[in-house]
């Protein structure tokens, strides 16, 4: 019977420790050649490899388009058709904050189109039971996380133009800022949240899912009262996200892995030192998109007992990213 025992333990053991595989794209599609691509290959080699689910972090349409109703609602559609119900998406720049500049055909009121936004993605909760453990922010819905095999995921609403903070060009430039603020404000408090929870379910990694890249402010110092604007908008989530990572313990002391996953900047890459010595447990992955050619999704694989426990390929092209993102 003990041997028995011990036997059906290391199945339940090595059936938990199997890698996690599930599907990101962003920053797509740009180009009408694009969208055609997705439409054409993209979704069908989604269904075919039939992730968990699908993250979308950002940038449904291209810089030059203009963000009007009905192109909002046919990315949507592009989108959430992905893998129907289970695709997680977090706003980007170029569907909100980029709509009110005056080269567009049809500028919008940036604060407008958030609030649009947030209508058409969020109105209606996520259909998931129980197990995904999945829960949104009040106030902020694009904010959200949930479980898969004992993996923590969230996104966190953080897009390029600095945050939201510079190039506001039709709205009343404090009250845009005050809302940046908040949602500064508003992302701490659901990482904090997040990680309490991850170390609570003993989860065996944390996944982190935005759209900006953190690392490429378009100011410096801190944002504070004094400096609102032209501050490095993502100082603050740097300092928090190592400060947690660094936490991050197995309740037998082992460390685990966090990543982050963001778009909006080239290269195509891996870095594994993101967290320095101060979380040498965190690793960022700039992810496939942003006219790199051809469109494609990113297949991202979690294997936490492993030396290296992230890894990255495109599910059409099957390339690797960088080693490293200089």
């Amino acid at each position: 019977m003990r041997a028995k025992f011990i036997g059906m333990l290391a199945l339940t053991v090595s059936i938990y420790a199997q890698p996690f595989s599930f599907i990101a794209t962003g920053d797509t599609p740009y180009l009408p050649k694009e969208e055609v691509l997705i439409k054409a290959k993209i979704l069908g080699a989604i269904k075919e490899y039939n992730p968990p689910f699908v993250a979308f972090y950002g940038d449904l349409k291209s810089g030059g388009e203009s963000c009007t109703d009905e192109l909002i609602k046919a990315r949507h559609d592009l989108v959430m058709g992905m893998l129907p119900g289970k695709v997680f998406y977090t706003p980007g720049d170029n569907e909100w904050t980029d709509c009110d500049r005056a080269f567009l055909k049809q500028p919008f009121s940036e604060l407008e189109r958030l609030n649009h936004l947030r209508e058409v993605f969020f109105s209606e909760p996520m259909d998931l039971n129980d197990s995904w453990n999945y829960v949104s922010q009040p106030n902020f819905p694009e904010n959200a996380s949930w479980t898969q095999d004992g993996i923590q995921f969230m996104t966190l609403h953080m897009v390029s133009t600095n945050n939201g903070r510079i190039d506001i060009f039709k709205d009343d430039i404090e009250l845009a800022l005050s809302l940046v603020d908040a949602r500064d404000q508003a992302n701490r408090v659901w990482m904090d949240k997040t990680f309490k929870v991850a170390l609570k379910r003993d989860a065996k990694a944390l996944v982190i899912i935005t759209q900006a890249d953190v690392t490429n402010a378009d100011g410096a110092g801190y944002c504070d009262g004094v400096n609102r604007m032209q501050c490095d908008a993502f100082k603050t989530f740097r300092d928090q996200i190592k400060y947690h990572a660094k936490k991050f313990h197995e309740r037998s002391g082992k460390i685990k892995p966090v990543l982050l996953i963001h778009g909006d900047t080239y290269p195509y890459c891996m870095d594994k030192s993101f967290g320095g010595n101060e979380a040498p447990n965190l690793w960022r992955l700039n992810s496939w998109g942003d006219f790199q050619e051809p469109a494609d999704a990113t297949v991202i694989t979690v294997d936490s007992e492993n030396k290296v426990p992230f890894s990255a390929k495109t599910l059409l092209g099957k390339k690797v990213p960088d080693d490293g993102c200089k």
